[in-house]
């Protein structure tokens, strides 16, 4: 597997773990969650994922480049 194919998976994994530990550190149950979120509330989530992972993909691009110097 090349390294950019690794990359999406990265970011993924990334992003579910700094979710879960943020759920876990209040008492948070995911299925809870899903259950209880409005419309308005996915959608912003899901703007901040999409904004998480592309901070963790600069970082990563930025490592490389460093790396490569």
């Amino acid at each position: 597997m090349s390294e950019s194919s690794k990359d999406p998976m990265m970011s993924n994994k990334v992003v579910e773990v700094m979710v879960d530990s943020i759920f876990r550190k209040n008492g948070i149950k995911p299925e809870e969650v899903k259950n209880n979120l409005s419309e308005k509330q996915r959608e912003m989530l899901k703007e901040m994922v999409t904004d998480l992972k592309a901070q963790v993909e600069e970082f990563q691009e930025k490592k490389n480049e460093s790396k490569a110097e």
